[in-house]
Parts: structure tokens; C-alpha cells; sequence
């Protein structure tokens, strides 16, 4: 009876394991700001937990154009999200983009508008 039990919890947990969908968000981040990026960050628009960087590499320097690649895993697909950039390694200066849809972004470039401001467009 124990190893019936066992084996039941042992299905349901792998059936609500194999019901969460793993997504690829992947788009190539363009750097036209005159300046160089540390540590790129995303989030849920929902949320305030920026996690890990997701830089591939150290630096971003002005001119640059990077592949950026993340996972995650939630029941649906998650196509808002909001961007952080740090402008060095102490993480102190930054910048903010938010509400980009990465179900529709497969370039996003960063360049400073006409009134001195952060921007970015999407192809």
C-alpha cells in the first residue's frame, strides 16, 4: 500500500511539474547610447524582483549589438517585461525601460532622443 501511495505522489507531482511551460525569450539589444552597460536585467512588469544579470558577456559597450537569451518558467507566457541597464559595475547608475513585449521584439535599440532621454525601438 506505502509503495502505491508513493508511486501516486510521485505522478501527480510530475504531471503539475510537466504543466509548466519552459519560454525562450530571445532578442539581440542594440547599445546606441554613448555609453557602455555592466549588468542587464529583466523583470516581469508585474514585479520588482530584477534576479540575476543576464548579460552574456561583461560589458555592452556603446556601438555593440548582443545576443540576449533567457529562460523561465511559469503556466503561461509572459510577453511584458521591464528592462534595467547599469552603467557600472558598482550597479549604482542605471536606467529603466519598462513594459517591452518580447513576444514581439527581435531587436530592441537603445539611443538617446532628441530631448536627451533614454529610448529604444523594436523591430
Amino acid at each position: 500500500m506505502k509503495k502505491h501511495i508513493l508511486l501516486l505522489v510521485a505522478l501527480v507531482f510530475a504531471a503539475t511539474t510537466w504543466t509548466q511551460a519552459q519560454t525562450v525569450l530571445d532578442f539581440k539589444l542594440v547599445n546606441n547610447t554613448g555609453k557602455d552597460f555592466y549588468g542587464v536585467y529583466l523583470t516581469e512588469t508585474t514585479t520588482d524582483n530584477w534576479g540575476e544579470d543576464i548579460l552574456p558577456q561583461d560589458i555592452v559597450r556603446d556601438g555593440a549589438i548582443v545576443d540576449i537569451s533567457f529562460e523561465y518558467v511559469d503556466d503561461e507566457t509572459l510577453c511584458e517585461w521591464d528592462l534595467r541597464l547599469t552603467h557600472d559595475a558598482s550597479e549604482e547608475e542605471y536606467i529603466y525601460i519598462n513594459e517591452i513585449d518580447l513576444c514581439e521584439v527581435s531587436v530592441l535599440t537603445l539611443y538617446i532622443d532628441e530631448d536627451g532621454d533614454y529610448a529604444f525601438k523594436v523591430e
